[in-house]
């Protein structure tokens, strides 16, 4: 999966960016220099499901993340284990979710608005 930043450094991926028919999504490449994610991060997209293996170096999560993904069923949020502060709507708006395991939020000590 290739990374992309916005001008502030921050992962930064739109739902306009997945070419039509991809339901799931791997991102599998980590990057040491990037450490959060840009507001709205694949906010309303189609996606079933979403590995987030290769973010390891995430320490902040930006509003909206995955916000509104009404078919999003299971989500692999394993390697975010040094994720300390949550912004607004992380999460929320998922009807279909089926599976979120939370077990590496162990340094989480910020979790703002509408959690899920």
């Amino acid at each position: 999966t290739p990374t992309f930043t916005n001008d502030a450094g921050c992962l930064d991926f739109k739902k306009e960016w997945i070419p039509d028919g991809i339901l799931n999504i791997c991102f599998d490449n980590p990057n040491p220099s990037i450490t959060s994610t840009a507001q709205h991060f694949l906010q309303y997209s189609g996606i079933t499901s979403i590995d987030l293996l290769g973010l390891q170096y995430i320490t902040s999560v930006g509003d909206e993340f995955l916000c509104c993904c009404r078919y999003l069923k299971t989500v692999n949020l394993a390697c975010l284990q040094n994720v300390s502060s949550i912004s607004d709507c992380f999460m929320y708006g998922c009807p279909s979710l089926e599976i979120v395991d939370f077990c590496s939020f162990e340094k989480v000590t910020c979790i703002s608005d509408l959690f899920l």
